[in-house]
């Protein structure tokens, strides 16, 4: 069962969703051509999404969504048979995701005010601070912007260099690309955060969320 405002559990299983997938795509096309390698890698994709659905992760009902988007790109880069589209495909959808995402700071909340406290449970009273508001709408601009910029890069990678080296050099400067952003991102959400009356840390935050769930306070 899905919990969508239950914790994000770690899984060892997440690492390998994110490189099976590659090496799948490298092995199948480099021996059995593009139709096997889209297929295997769009079969573990949906695995992966599905795994991600029963550990309780923020996918809830958007499961069909994501199953048909991995579906019909599927489908769409086997009829071409070009690796150019069906790379393209997502490298397009990154950058809908952006603009989507920055976006919704002209909502009443933005993607990262209404979603933050799934993963950092912070109490309602920072929740419903001005300063929270203004800070998650900056950090959902900076997802956004994290979008484009790696869509070009993806652009501009693809045309360097072939669909092996492109899938290799893109998860060994994206990941670690996308963890300095993220840890830079969670530095300014603690110290912006500070300037509310009751904010500690974050890792205050988490520790009290841990409490109360095995009944500690």
């Amino acid at each position: 069962m899905n919990h969508p405002q239950g914790e994000i559990q770690p899984n060892s299983n997440r690492n390998l969703d994110s490189v099976l997938p590659i090496i799948i795509f490298i092995v199948l096309n480099r021996f059995l051509g593009l139709t096997w390698a889209v297929l295997g890698a769009t079969l573990w994709g949906i695995k992966a999404v599905v795994s991600r659905y029963r550990r309780g992760e923020m996918i809830g009902r958007y499961l069909p969504i994501l199953i048909s988007y991995l579906i019909i790109r599927g489908v769409i880069g086997i009829i071409t048979d070009s690796e150019a589209v069906y790379f393209g495909i997502g490298i397009g959808t990154k950058a809908l995701i952006g603009a989507a995402l920055i976006a919704t700071i002209f909502t009443q909340q933005s993607f990262a005010q209404r979603f933050m406290h799934y993963v950092i449970p912070f109490d309602k009273t920072i929740r419903n601070h001005e300063i929270y508001r203004r800070v998650t709408s900056r950090l959902t601009v900076v997802a956004g912007v994290w979008q484009f910029i790696t869509s070009a890069w993806d652009i501009w990678l693809f045309r360097q260099t072939s669909v092996d080296g492109y899938l290799i050099i893109r998860a060994l400067v994206g990941w670690p690309a996308a963890t300095a952003v993220i840890l830079g991102s969670l530095f300014y959400l603690n110290r912006a955060l500070k300037k509310i009356d009751g904010f500690t840390s974050i890792t205050d935050s988490l520790e009290n969320a841990d409490k109360k769930r095995r009944g500690l306070s």
